[in-house]
């Protein structure tokens, strides 16, 4: 089994284990640092432990649409490609706007940039503990931004790439994926990421930038309300 086949699993039991919270065999983040979670394997047991984590939403990634016992709820269910860079691409640096590191004191812009951009959904106030975020600003204001996510060996994960409406053509996402893939070539790691199947556009960008598919995904948000 390759480790991206359930990166979850492998960034918690390894460069990540210190997040971990550990039932059995299920493990997650804190919520308010990541909302993903994962199973050592899909056996009943192994439900049964994931069931006194899956208080809060949690998200897992599966090879498969997952099938789980009476009690858990699906709130939440995409279809993604799952991509790997793994040679360093060459891209010519924009110079009219500059990438930079953003910080905690940030937080309010990319919270309200990721409602913006995945309506319904919610930034994990911690998430940036992770890795650390990456933005483009403009008038002070952020716009763009992506992040460093799930960290197991030998591949980094970028993650939360997305720009605000009417700034979009710009190249912000370009620049910033880039930058994130050149810092974890740099560590001598592979960078992945995921991107949901109806999202072209931005499948497009990652293609350019040397990413390729390396399989299908599912990521499925569940909550237990059982007994």
């Amino acid at each position: 089994m390759h480790p991206l086949d359930n990166p979850t699993w492998a960034a918690l039991t390894s460069h990540q284990g210190s997040f971990a919270i550990v039932e059995g065999m299920a493990r997650r983040f804190p919520p308010e640092v990541c909302v993903h979670g994962a199973l050592a394997t899909t056996i009943l047991p192994a439900w049964q432990s994931m069931a006194r984590l899956a208080r809060d939403p949690v998200a897992l990634f599966s090879l498969r649409p997952p099938q789980f016992p009476t009690g858990f709820i699906t709130t939440r269910q995409v279809e993604l490609s799952e991509m790997l860079q793994e040679q360093p691409a060459e891209m010519k640096a924009p110079n009219d706007f500059e990438v930079v590191d953003l910080t905690a004191e940030d937080l309010p812009e990319m919270s309200a940039l990721y409602e913006a951009t995945r309506p319904g959904r919610r930034l994990s106030p911690r998430l940036y503990r992770l890795g650390g975020f990456l933005g483009v600003k403009d008038g002070g204001r952020v716009v763009a931004m992506g992040c460093l996510r799930l960290h197991l060996r030998g591949f980094r994960e970028i993650s939360t790439v997305g720009t605000l409406s009417g700034h979009e053509g710009r190249g912000f996402a370009t620049a910033i994926v880039s930058e994130l893939s050149r810092r974890i070539h740099a560590a001598g790691e592979t960078p992945f990421l995921t991107v949901r199947t109806d999202n072209q556009r931005a499948a497009d960008i990652y293609k350019r930038l040397g990413f390729k598919e390396r399989t299908g995904m599912f990521s499925t948000t569940i909550k237990w309300e059982g007994a």
